[in-house]
């Protein structure tokens, strides 16, 4: 791969019930790099624990640090226990993170129909 001189990246990280997925694409989209929990040989639930979390992200910091990216716009999607870990590790990371967004969207299914009255 040979890109030069990028200064800011997009780091996109779905979690869902039983895959991690994510994609590292420059500031217009084209996708540069992706890697989910399913690659790393992992089966059923492990694929969500903290120790599978940890070899993605440490595959995609070493991708990162081999591009020279220093700053990252990172977006969360989907529900996990482990998101403050991500943006724990980033934080502690020689990255700058320049934003973040949570596109979590949770239904409430609006508002409760009438009971119907029976006579």
């Amino acid at each position: 791969m040979c890109i030069k001189n990028l200064k800011s990246i997009k780091l996109n990280i779905l979690f869902t019930s039983n895959n991690i997925l994510c994609t590292v694409s420059n500031i217009k989209g084209k996708v540069l790099f992706w890697t989910s929990a399913g690659s790393k040989k992992s089966r059923g639930m492990k694929k969500v624990t903290l120790t599978t979390i940890i070899t993605i992200l440490g595959l995609i910091s070493e991708h990162l640090k081999r591009l020279q990216v220093e700053n990252i716009h990172l977006n969360l999607n989907g529900f996990d226990k482990n998101k403050k870990f991500v943006l724990k590790y980033f934080k502690h990371s020689f990255f700058n993170i320049l934003s973040i967004t949570n596109n979590s969207m949770l239904a409430h299914n609006g508002c409760k129909n009438l009971k119907k009255r029976y006579i």
